[in-house]
């Protein structure tokens, strides 16, 4: 990527973010998802690059990303944009995400009981360990393996990143 794009690239993955965090589950405007998907490729190291197709990750990223995006707004409850990790760990404990009940009510529900408010097509397996639970796993020992006490949305959606991208170099695809 041309380091003459950068700062458009932040500041257009940034809207996404915010876009995302209002409503995870419409649709972004093409730059924005475009911005999503260039710091998807970019999250690789050098030597790593996923090269010309990266379809698996890409699918199955932005399958989960909205999901994702719930699991962090119902973590951080006080909307502050920041979580710990001990708010990280009670999540852990009971996951749940907040969904639309009625036009102007939100609670927050079980995972089984989203799945089962889901389209036909949607994810499955939302809480087993391949599915959101796994992944969150893997983005909090991501993130706050190193002592780190606090995590933004920016930086769950690019630890849920570096996720996708090594379960594809374990498996080999």
């Amino acid at each position: 990527m041309d380091t003459t794009y950068k700062p458009a690239l932040n500041a257009e993955f940034c809207k996404a973010l915010a876009t995302l965090r209002r409503d995870p589950y419409g649709r972004l405007p093409q730059k924005q998802a475009e911005a999503v998907i260039a710091f998807l490729a970019a999250s690789q190291p050098a030597e790593e690059r996923l090269g010309w197709s990266f379809t698996p990750e890409l699918d199955s990223f932005t399958k989960l990303l909205p999901y994702i995006i719930c699991a962090f707004n119902a973590i951080d409850r006080d909307c502050d944009e920041v979580v710990s990790n001990q708010e990280f760990d009670a999540w852990m404990k009971d996951p749940k995400l907040e969904q639309r009940t009625e036009d102007t009510q939100w609670a927050f529900i079980d995972l089984k009981s989203v799945e089962a408010s889901l389209p036909a097509l949607c994810v499955r397996g939302l809480a087993g360990p391949n599915g959101l639970v796994g992944v969150m796993e893997h983005i909090k020992h991501i993130h706050f393996q190193g002592g780190v006490r606090s995590m933004t949305l920016q930086d769950c959606v690019v630890a849920a990143m570096k996720v996708f991208t090594e379960l594809r170099m374990r498996i080999g695809t």
